[in-house]
């Protein structure tokens, strides 16, 4: 992929942050926003079992302020042996700005994606502090990604993101086919994240 696609795309992910302000470290008023996204994974490098990809994707939306309720299905895994191609659903709940709550419609019923979350209306119903947080995703030591998940981020990066409140601000994933890169690709966003309060600080585990 080449530069100048990466800066489009960066530049369309910005299209629904109407929330997105000049000053991102000011507090943002959120709620949840519920939607399905599908799209389908297709590797010419990399290989994964649908369990795998699962685990990958949810923790990745996870550490971008995704509901810890958040589902991800991946069908498409014979005998869920690694597999090249297979479909992803995603079932998400994450923060939106309260001024944006209004217009985030999703073409499936708001129950039906209750009941696939498993989470009361009331609970998706609140508001909650939220702040804009840069993650560089290839950084991030929990989630451990390689240079072999190049072709996942690209995915992610195409078909999810954009219809997340992410902004991307920093894009190198330019996966070659067949041929593994030494280097993680770089990814960098600035994701709407529920603010920690000192009462869940308080409830960490010391060290």
């Amino acid at each position: 992929m080449s530069r100048a696609r990466g800066l489009v795309i960066a530049v369309a992910s910005m299209l629904p942050l109407a929330g997105w302000a000049a000053d991102a470290s000011a507090p943002v008023q959120a709620t949840w926003k519920t939607q399905e996204i599908r799209y389908s994974y297709t590797g010419f490098t990399t290989a994964y079992d649908c369990d795998a990809a699962e685990d990958r994707i949810r923790a990745i939306l996870r550490a971008l302020g995704a509901h810890q309720q958040t589902r991800v299905s991946a069908q498409g895994c014979t005998l869920n042996r690694p597999s090249r191609n297979f479909f992803v659903t995603i079932t998400a709940a994450t923060p939106v700005p309260v001024a944006d709550a209004a217009t985030a419609a999703t073409p499936t019923s708001r129950d039906e994606l209750l009941k696939r979350l498993g989470v009361q209306a009331k609970q998706l119903d609140e508001t909650f502090p939220a702040e804009w947080k840069t993650v560089r995703l290839d950084k991030d030591r929990k989630l451990d990604l390689q240079p072999g998940d190049c072709e996942l981020m690209e995915g992610l990066r195409d078909h999810v993101l954009p219809k997340l409140s992410v902004k991307v601000v920093a894009d190198d994933v330019q996966c070659i086919p067949r041929q593994l890169s030494i280097q993680t690709p770089e990814l960098t966003v600035s994701a709407l994240v529920p603010t920690k309060t000192p009462d869940a600080a308080a409830d960490k585990p010391k060290s």
